[in-house]
Order: structure tokens, then C-alpha cells, then sequence
């Protein structure tokens, strides 16, 4: 043996080939909540990939524009974004839209709710159209077979004006008698 300093690391590399491998370890908890909560979310985003538009008689008209299950494992939530239409006969002066989730047997989880009002201190004219966002969380009801959402409406329409009793007299500008300007000759 010529040079016996450049063997021993040689033999230490073919020592640890010939260690057998170590065995694989299971991920952890998280990661496998995580895998299932994608699933649950891609099974979500395939039932609801279309607008829905839902019609209240005498509120409105509400379409969902898009809905997703979004959040992380303990903290889940549905999120959609809406938008409201006055479809009544009269202007609204606000209208509540919320979105519910709810248990298999169809109770409701949680509620959120969105006031549609507009800034100015006029009301929704018919044909106008308010758009928001609600995320309602599901309290881990959507690991239970069963659950769902729904979206609920309720509008206020503009009072008719009351008549005055006895009747308020029209304001007309009073008329002078005309001014005529005699001679003094």
C-alpha cells in the first residue's frame, strides 16, 4: 500500500453506499390538512364556475358574479362577490344582501350581511346596480358532507310621497299693481 491516507476516505464513501436507507417520514399533520382543503376547495370551484342570478320579488336582482372557498384549514370562509340590480318599481333606499352558510340539515353556520347604499343621499333608481364582496366563514362546516351557501335579499323602496291634508297652497310670487307716473303740469 502505497499511500494509505487517500483510502480511508474512500472507504468511509463506500461505507455510507452500503448503509441501508432511512425509511421515509410521514409528513406532517399540517401538510395532509392542507391536501385535503385543496381537494375540498377544487370540488368547490367545479360545482360553482358559472354567474347565478337570482331574482327576489319586489327586492331585486342579485347576480353572483364569482364564489370561492377560500382561507386555510381553521380558517375557511366563502367569498363572493355580488352584484345588486333595483328591479323594483320604485328607487330603493337600501337594500341587504347576505350570504349564509349553512349545515347539512340547512341550518345556518354564519351570516354576513352588506348594506347596498349608495354615498350620495339619493336612493338605487330602478335598473341601477350596486357590486360587493361578503366572506362568510364556514366554521369547518364544509368538512361535513351536506353543506351549502345561499345568497338572501331584502330592499327598502322609496316612500310615496303622503299627500298634505288640508293641501299646501301653491307659492306664487305676489303681483304689484302697476306704477304710473303722472305730469306734474
Amino acid at each position: 500500500m502505497k499511500h494509505p491516507v487517500c483510502a480511508l476516505p474512500l472507504l468511509a464513501v463506500l461505507a455510507a453506499c452500503a448503509a441501508p436507507p432511512a425509511p421515509p417520514q410521514a409528513p406532517p399533520p399540517q401538510v395532509q390538512e392542507l391536501r385535503e382543503f385543496q381537494h375540498i376547495q377544487s370540488v368547490f370551484r367545479a360545482q360553482y364556475n358559472s354567474r347565478q342570478t337570482l331574482d327576489f320579488e319586489g327586492h331585486g336582482r342579485v347576480t353572483v358574479l364569482d364564489v370561492s372557498l377560500d382561507g386555510f384549514p381553521g380558517n375557511t370562509y366563502v367569498r363572493c362577490r355580488f352584484q345588486y340590480q333595483n328591479r323594483t318599481r320604485r328607487p330603493v333606499v337600501q337594500a341587504w344582501i347576505s350570504l349564509d352558510v349553512l349545515d347539512a340539515e340547512g341550518d345556518p353556520v354564519d351570516t354576513r350581511t352588506c348594506v347596498a347604499i349608495l354615498p350620495t343621499a339619493s336612493p338605487i333608481a330602478r335598473g341601477s346596480y350596486y357590486v360587493d364582496e361578503l366572506m362568510t366563514p364556514t366554521l369547518d362546516a364544509h368538512l361535513r358532507p351536506g353543506w351549502s351557501w345561499r345568497i338572501r335579499c331584502t330592499a327598502q323602496e322609496q316612500a310615496a310621497e303622503e299627500p298634505l291634508v288640508p293641501p299646501a297652497e301653491e307659492w306664487a310670487p305676489r303681483a304689484r299693481e302697476p306704477f304710473i307716473r303722472r305730469s306734474s303740469n
